[in-house]
């Protein structure tokens, strides 16, 4: 373990959830991470037209703003921003627009938007 407890994550996530704009689900899809210390082998938690949170293999300390690119087969690849980082957990805000990353995902995202509370 990454000394991350599960009450950590879902708290951190309920805080997260009220900045989100698009509807996250959640997944569990092998993936690659580049970044410019390289390639990482990570596996997408949750996914949305706007991001994804991700948990990569090692722990490595990634550049915060920093680009990167996550290579989802066979859906493609598709170009972000580091948003955060927590040991082996990262969030990533992707730089296409969300049709693009809608089109691209086919059916792994909802095309409508969550409903209002």
């Amino acid at each position: 373990m990454d000394g991350t407890s599960a009450y950590d994550i879902a708290s951190a996530n309920e805080r997260y959830a009220d900045r989100r704009r698009q509807q996250r689900i959640g997944v569990m899809m092998m993936a690659t991470l580049r970044a410019t210390r390289g390639f990482f082998d990570c596996m997408v938690l949750d996914l949305s037209s706007g991001g994804a949170k991700l948990a990569i293999s090692e722990p490595v300390v990634l550049t915060p703003g920093g680009a990167v690119a996550l290579i989802i087969a066979p859906f493609g690849t598709f170009r972000g921003q580091l948003v955060w980082q927590r040991t082996t957990f990262v969030g990533i805000r992707f730089l296409d627009p969300p049709e693009t990353i809608v089109k691209a995902l086919g059916d792994v995202l909802p095309t409508r938007a969550p409903a209002s509370s």
